[in-house]
């Protein structure tokens, strides 16, 4: 009887979100028309069928293991402490099917080094890691057959100038190029290009080591204008799908609103129906604990697996955010609820 209260509830809960607001990115996709017959790239299979996975902000700062007085000495500390090998063990014992990192988030730091950084900006003087952490982590997480996949930060600085925008392409490329096949996809943050031509050139850059990567470009989080999230440009393979405290859910409004707009700019009553949002992968990213990289984890067991399960019987996957130590190493309360999360979608799959 327990048991079925807590699911009532539950499933009142993802009714109520369902109805709640969430953002369009119209303000940002003015530069192409949305098809909404696109088909999807056949790369984002292994993504619609992972059905789940992981992320981490793996940052200078992260709130739960915080570094006073962050130098480049204490950035090349923290990267070269990573026990690439036994973090890629707790994920095969909780059978993650991919996982993604931060390349850099905040402070300019970067766990991976760059020659063409350095050749047009100058020495990072250590703020780009002497240690590739990104290539020990996709070797150590391939040969266990995890997918690997990358997230860069905003680019902004590089949106507005020519030159910029040049070698955010060039260093994009150079990673793309040394890590080939080690990278399965690629999410890139604050992506508000007023070009569209440059989101064809960054796509390239991107898949210039592996043609077979899929990219993702986040145009903003799902919000509180109730429209759907979509494709911020044609030459991206899956939805960004940020979530911070919304988490949006699938259903068909009324055919009422579809002439009006109301709710998606898609010629359909179908609200985040996947696999196929307009030649996306259906995806959302959210974080499993208090905010992104930090706290403890904020749903009971039977939400993370619930709302998971009603996002996969929609034909999408989402990627949990969670912190880690800086060594590395997922902690207690999260591995116990991944555990979880992992046994409840192996066994609605079998």
């Amino acid at each position: 009887m327990k048991r079925n209260h807590l699911s009532l509830i539950i499933a009142m809960l993802l009714v109520a979100i369902a109805v709640l607001p969430s953002s369009a990115q119209t303000k940002t996709v003015p530069n192409w028309k949305i098809d909404p017959d696109k088909e999807l790239n056949t790369n984002t299979k292994w993504l619609r069928e992972a059905k789940w996975g992981m992320f981490t902000h793996y940052t200078i700062y992260p709130p739960n293991h915080r570094i006073e007085g962050m130098n480049a000495e204490k950035w090349n500390e923290k990267v070269n402490s990573f026990q690439v090998e036994k973090f890629a063990d707790q994920l095969e014992k909780l059978k993650v099917p991919y996982f993604f990192i931060t390349i850099a988030h905040t402070g300019g730091y970067y766990c991976s080094p760059n020659s063409a950084f350095e050749k047009h900006l100058g020495p990072s003087n250590g703020k780009l890691s002497e240690r590739d952490l990104i290539a020990d982590l996709g070797k150590a997480l391939t040969s266990r057959g995890i997918k690997f996949g990358v997230y860069l930060p905003p680019s902004e600085r590089y949106v507005n100038n020519e030159s910029r925008r040049q070698i955010f392409v060039e260093m994009v490329t150079e990673w793309s190029k040394r890590w080939g096949e080690l990278v399965s996809a690629w999410w890139l943050d604050g992506a508000k290009y007023e070009q569209p031509e440059y989101f064809k050139i960054m796509t390239g850059a991107f898949k210039s080591g592996n043609p077979k990567a899929i990219v993702a470009y986040n145009g903003g989080p799902v919000g509180m204008d109730r429209r759907q999230l979509v494709p911020t440009t044609e030459y991206e393979d899956y939805l960004a799908g940020e979530c911070d405290y919304i988490l949006p859910t699938s259903c068909n409004f009324p055919e009422v609103y579809v002439e009006r707009k109301i709710f998606s700019p898609l010629d359909h009553s179908g609200y985040y129906r996947g696999p196929n949002i307009a030649g996306d992968q259906l995806h959302f990213l959210t974080f499993m604990g208090s905010w992104w990289g930090y706290g403890e984890p904020r749903f009971p067991d039977e939400l993370v697996v619930g709302w998971t399960k009603h996002i996969n019987d929609n034909a999408g996957t989402v990627t949990w955010d969670v912190p880690l130590s800086n060594d590395g190493i997922i902690q207690e309360s999260f591995y116990n609820q991944l555990k979880v999360l992992s046994k409840a979608i192996d066994k609605a799959n079998k």
